[in-house]
């Protein structure tokens, strides 16, 4: 076998044809081909002398991944302490972030931090050891609230990978709460938002501190990591209904206008009605079209130049006309008028999206 085929290889994890999760490594080319081998496969066996305890004090905490803790704090007490660490995830497979800071709280809003390298995110602890100013930090990628859910790296034996997460393993049977179904959740100021119920547990509290009368509370987890308390909320979510999946259909459609993937969109109602999304520029054209330009100037003093240059918007110079007078600036020049402009050369993207786009 030739071995410098593997000199670049990815991980990633898949199940045999009875459901055991594997853990392997291959050519990134490979990963779905490998994943659809395992499933001729009943299982696999590897000896192993013992799994990974990355530790947090005075106890540890389980792991599948082959991790690295190299910084480590804790504090508070038991009813609303935590710790924070720095951790090195040495094979995160399908192209995770493998250097996090994870920072535990055990009254939910964990969270954790990913950084482009070790060093960064060692310095960043060390500066600001508490998570506000993580995303200030050099390095610093993505925070991803956690919540009550696990994330993906504190995954064991067979659990699942669901994006940030481990897949909850521990979840009741709910008529309502179902694994998938979507509702309209309300936040702290009232705000709307929609997400995807990941199951629903069932709590009992006591009710009557004489009688030991108790009575038992949703707790349900949603995709982004948050949950609600039926317990210490009043206003449950609303399922999304059927015949109000236009709202999901809407937001799904506006995050694509976000990126740049559409520039307006529109949702046609069976009574005739339309529901038209778009981006209305604040002067007319605020931004111009990245690409090749073929113009013709004239300065101050009478001089003619004709040439071609290339553009690309940003948002300190988001139209053609500025960068001309730009560049004029910076050479010494002034413009007297812009006699001809025109667009030879289109750009790779003449829509960069909201996110992007000059304000």
């Amino acid at each position: 076998m030739n071995k410098d085929k593997f000199n670049s290889y990815t991980f990633s994890e898949g199940k045999t044809g009875i459901g055991q999760m594997v853990e392997f490594t291959c050519r990134s080319e490979d990963v779905d081909k490998v994943k659809e081998f395992l499933e001729t496969i009943r299982t696999i066996d590897i000896p192993t002398t013992g799994r990974v305890n990355v530790g947090h004090g005075c106890y540890g905490r389980y792991t599948r991944f082959d991790i690295v803790q190299h910084k480590y704090a804790g504090g508070g007490n038991e009813g609303g302490g935590g710790y924070i660490e720095v951790l090195e995830i040495k094979n995160p497979p399908d192209r995770r972030c493998g250097i996090v800071i994870y920072e535990y709280t055990t009254y939910g809003n964990s969270v954790f931090y990913e950084f482009s390298n070790l060093q960064d995110a060692i310095l960043a602890f060390e500066k600001n050891c508490g998570g506000s100013g993580f995303p200030k930090c050099k390095g610093f990628l993505r925070r991803v609230v956690c919540d009550r859910l696990n994330p993906w790296f504190y995954a064991v034996g067979s659990q699942l990978l669901l994006d940030d997460f481990v897949f909850p393993n521990v979840i009741d049977e709910d008529p309502i709460f179902r694994y998938g179904r979507k509702f309209v959740v309300r936040d702290y100021y009232g705000l709307p938002t929609i997400k995807t119920c990941m199951g629903t547990r069932l709590i009992k509290k006591e009710i009557d501190q004489y009688g030991g009368e108790t009575e038992s509370f949703r707790l349900t987890l949603w995709d982004d990591g948050t949950v609600w308390d039926e317990y210490r909320c009043s206003e449950h979510p609303q399922p999304l209904d059927e015949s109000e999946l236009w709202i999901q259909d809407a937001i799904d459609r506006f995050r694509k206008l976000l990126t740049g993937k559409i520039s307006k969109f529109t949702i046609d109602f069976i009574d005739g009605g339309k529901f038209i999304g778009k981006l209305k520029p604040k002067d007319g054209k605020s931004h111009s079209a990245g690409g090749r330009y073929e113009v013709q100037l004239t300065f101050r003093g009478g001089n003619v130049f004709e040439g071609v240059f290339d553009f690309e918007p940003t948002l300190e110079i988001p139209t053609v006309e500025e960068s001309i007078y730009s560049q004029a600036k910076k050479a010494g020049k002034e413009i007297k008028s812009i006699d001809s402009m025109v667009q030879i050369l289109k750009g790779e993207r003449e829509w960069t999206g909201v996110y992007n786009a000059p304000k």
